[in-house]
């Protein structure tokens, strides 16, 4: 696991359409990163370059490789990438999970223990004998995401997944990967979901509009506005009360928030 450094990103199609004109941005080792941006803005492209499906110009080094270089074939080896329409490949969750650990040539005798492992974090017993079909949103999209998060990637590249769970699991499932020092990379039209991680950049019209840490870039309030988005309520709120002076931080939860004003 080490930093992801991206510098002057340009990428068009047809040599006519630009997507990207001069993105940059840097992710130390072991932070997480949120991708935002409203419908058309490039993340799902960003995506697609660093997975080594679409050519660039500009210089993107992860782990120390550099992709101008064509290391696509060792990267893939760090990096996961799942798309909101990755399909499965079996059809039954444990076949599912069983798949992704014997084609990342783990030892059979492992391969209990990463399941019991998995049921430790998630009580996913209760999921192991179910048609995916069958599965609610948030049991399907976590299965989904465990599969790959099996193969314990450097990084783990998610489009806009993280909408599809609740709460508890985002909890878990971060607190898992974690665990496994995977390095977790949110792709995002919601807002909210940028909480979850360290750092958030920013897409608009080509470039990166903003980037830093996730709280810093949340209260820059008159940008995300104009890049058309509002801020989720409890942080919009608890922002209003630290103004007013009613609380002495910035809250991202109701529980802190509620704490903070009865005491």
């Amino acid at each position: 696991m080490g930093n992801i450094r991206i510098k002057n990103l340009q990428v068009s199609y047809d040599n006519q359409h630009e997507v990207f004109k001069d993105v940059n941005f840097f992710l130390r080792k072991g932070a997480t990163l949120s991708i935002i941006g409203t419908s058309g803005s490039g993340k799902t492209t960003l995506l697609r370059v660093l997975n080594g499906e679409i050519p660039f110009k500009g210089e993107i080094i992860i782990n120390g490789l550099d992709l101008s270089e064509d290391n696509f074939d060792v990267l893939r080896r760090c990096i996961a990438v799942i798309y909101r329409d990755t399909p499965f490949l079996t059809e039954v969750v444990k076949d599912e999970l069983r798949y992704s650990l014997e084609h990342s040539n783990v030892n059979p005798k492992i391969i209990k223990e990463k399941l019991n492992e998995l049921n430790d974090f998630f009580g996913i017993n209760k999921l192991l004998n179910k048609s995916l079909e069958n599965l609610s949103v948030n049991d399907r999209t976590l299965i989904k995401i465990l599969s790959y998060a099996l193969m314990e990637p450097s990084y783990l590249a998610i489009d806009d997944l993280l909408i599809d769970l609740d709460t508890r699991t985002k909890i878990l499932l971060l607190n898992y990967l974690n665990s496994k020092k995977i390095m977790l990379i949110n792709v995002t039209s919601n807002l909210e979901d940028s909480l979850y991680t360290d750092y958030t950049l920013c897409l608009y019209n080509g470039i990166n509009a903003i980037d830093g840490k996730t709280l810093d870039v949340l209260k820059n309030e008159k940008i995300l506005k104009r890049l058309g988005f509002s801020l989720p309520f409890m942080l919009d709120l608890s922002i209003q009360l630290e103004l007013y002076g009613l609380i002495n931080k910035t809250y991202l939860n109701k529980e802190g928030l509620v704490k903070n004003l009865w005491k």
